[in-house]
């Protein structure tokens, strides 16, 4: 490498990537608590994932001929805890960055960062998009670190005229569709004008990049993500991407909008004999048809995946299950949320019983399916402590019956945040919630917020914050001690996650106390929360198999910045506070 791409990069765009609390490496005030909240995707609380529509943006600007460099802020900062952020974005050189607010987990630490380019770039332009930043639009372009936000689903037309009239050296951006921009000191709308109702994302993604990746062993297994459609066709009342909340979000009738089934299987192509050694995450696979399914399958099984993990919103019919267990290693992800119907159909599922449930089950492995696994949710309506434990009894059941791995139940609270425009945000009352925060503003306070029961945007009738942080780690510590008592996992990693949430519910328990007396977190305590925040952030953990894992290796990790720029850029150790130390 030349001594030009390790001192600066350059592109006409990067996209980077925030944590959803930017300064995390520096926070002894706020706990990033212990949850094990997550599922095949192993990622922190500091939510170091980004959208995969990025890879459509880059192919789609590659394409007219513009550099798009992605850049995971978030996974460097948590990778490399001395480095020095501001210095590193002083060695990018472009004419706009650009910002996800997708997933509202980023609310913070996106329009900190951006707040940081702007400082370290000033002329440069700083573009946001993503579903929540269509939601928040109007007051997510008053922040002064927001330049351009560009509101949709599919916003590649928007995003390519925009690059090309900033590359043409003119920011008259009046005739591009979908834009809130500032101009002369006032914000101006062009009008929500481009949704399109078919070929979503309508390029080929490509993972050679990761198939590729420096230092990746032949041997190494890798998880890729495929997207196949936007929107939904159905509606569960917790959920942005909901039939309900692209209606009223995105003003369209149509609220699925499939991608060209013959691009989905390009991009499962672009990782050649890598495949054999990768598994995917398919994900909104739920709504596609027999035909665009048993296409993908058959694809799957010519490439020869791994395996695949496949969300199903109903019991899959046999005629797919018997497609998935002849293509690959085939799991189902199953999420009735409740085991209680009623609660279930409140939730916007319910279209199955746990009898019948019960019944498909062997049905499925019978097929060849691998296994299955059975989500549940705490936080929905009708709800209360009592419910949510019935429902860990009822995971008993499920594990004597099935022997634990065949039908592995799994559970969750819904954190941090209700999604604005959902149907449970926007008719509280009538679903049974009380929304806590409303505006962008106010989520933005809530992610700081010491405790994490005060983060969240929501409560239930049935159980309010504090009572839904307490039931999710009763939920969650007794399901682990079923799953050692039944030997569906080692009793060591039991123990040692049990001990893990007595240590997180101590620690909660001493800041509330510390906040109910003094107003303030003592000295000593925050050297507490500041060890446990190195340790919790220091590795990845799920419920699936819950033994922590070293940071990196995912297709989320970053893949842009090279090593020699970022030993060029750590910070001075006297300087540095490393979230992984020990």
């Amino acid at each position: 490498m030349n001594q030009q791409s390790t001192s600066r990069l350059e592109a006409d765009l990067f996209l980077l990537h925030a944590p959803s609390v930017f300064d995390f490496r520096e926070r002894d005030d706020m706990l990033f608590a212990y949850l094990s909240d997550s599922d095949s995707v192993n990622v922190t609380s500091v939510y170091e994932i980004y959208p995969i529509g990025w890879f459509s943006i880059q192919q789609r600007l590659a394409e007219h001929g513009f550099d798009t460099k992605i850049v995971n802020v978030a996974s460097l900062m948590l990778m490399h805890p001395g480095l020095d952020v501001e210095r590193l974005l002083a060695r990018f050189e472009a004419p706009i960055f650009g910002f996800d607010l997708h997933w509202m987990a980023h609310c913070q630490g996106s329009v900190e960062l951006a707040a940081l380019v702007k400082k370290v770039h000033p002329e440069a332009l700083t573009v946001f998009g993503g579903i929540s930043a269509t939601y928040y639009a109007d007051q997510l372009i008053e922040y002064p670190s927001v330049d351009v936000v560009v509101q949709g689903y599919d916003t590649l037309e928007p995003v390519t005229e925009l690059v090309t009239k900033v590359r043409q050296g003119s920011r008259d951006f009046r005739s591009i569709p979908n834009l809130l921009y500032k101009a002369g000191g006032e914000v101006q709308a062009t009008g929500f004008s481009h949704k399109p109702d078919a070929d979503y994302n309508n390029v080929r993604n490509d993972w050679s990049y990761y198939r590729d990746a420096p230092g990746a062993g032949s041997s190494e297994s890798k998880l890729i993500m495929t997207l196949p459609n936007t929107g939904c066709a159905h509606d569960c009342g917790w959920c942005g991407g909901s039939r309900f909340a692209y209606r009223n979000m995105m003003g369209v009738r149509k609220t699925l909008i499939q991608k060209d089934n013959d691009l989905v299987i390009e991009e499962l192509r672009t990782m050649r004999e890598a495949a054999k050694r990768s598994s995917i995450y398919a994900l909104q696979c739920y709504s596609e048809n027999r035909t665009r399914m048993h296409q993908y399958l058959d694809a799957v099984k010519e490439l020869g995946y791994k395996s695949v993990h496949f969300e199903q919103f109903s019991l899959t019919p046999p005629d797919i299950l018997k497609k998935m267990g002849e293509s690959t290693d085939a799991y189902i992800m199953l999420s009735p949320e409740s085991h209680d119907l009623k609660i279930s159909a409140a939730a916007g599922r319910g279209n199955y019983t746990m009898e019948q449930m019960e019944e498909w089950i062997p049905r499925a492995l019978d097929a060849g399916v691998k296994g299955i696994m059975i989500w549940f949710f705490i936080g929905m309506p009708y709800q209360d402590r009592q419910s949510v434990m019935d429902t860990i009894s009822y995971a008993e059941r499920l594990i004597r019956k099935f022997g634990g791995w065949a039908a592995l139940p799994l559970i969750c609270p819904m954190v941090p945040f209700l999604d604005p425009g959902s149907q449970f945000f926007e008719e509280p009352e009538k679903h049974g919630y009380r929304i806590h925060h409303r505006t962008l503003e106010e989520h933005r306070r809530a992610m700081v917020e010491p405790l994490w029961h005060r983060r969240l945007n929501y409560e239930t009738r049935w159980l309010d914050r504090r009572q839904l942080q307490d039931v999710s780690y009763d939920a969650i510590a007794r399901l682990v001690e079923i799953k050692g008592e039944h030997g569906v996992l080692p009793v060591g990693f039991c123990k040692a996650v049990l001990r893990t949430i007595d240590e997180t519910r101590q620690l909660l328990a001493e800041m509330e106390r510390a906040l109910e007396l003094d107003k303030r977190l003592p000295a000593a305590l925050r050297d507490e929360i500041r060890r446990y925040n190195r340790k919790i952030l220091a590795y990845t953990n799920d419920q699936i198999m819950p033994v922590p894992r070293p940071l990196g290796g995912r297709w989320f990790d970053d893949a842009t910045v090279p090593q020699q720029m970022i030993e060029a850029c750590r910070a001075s150790p006297a300087a540095s506070s490393p979230a992984g130390g020990t």
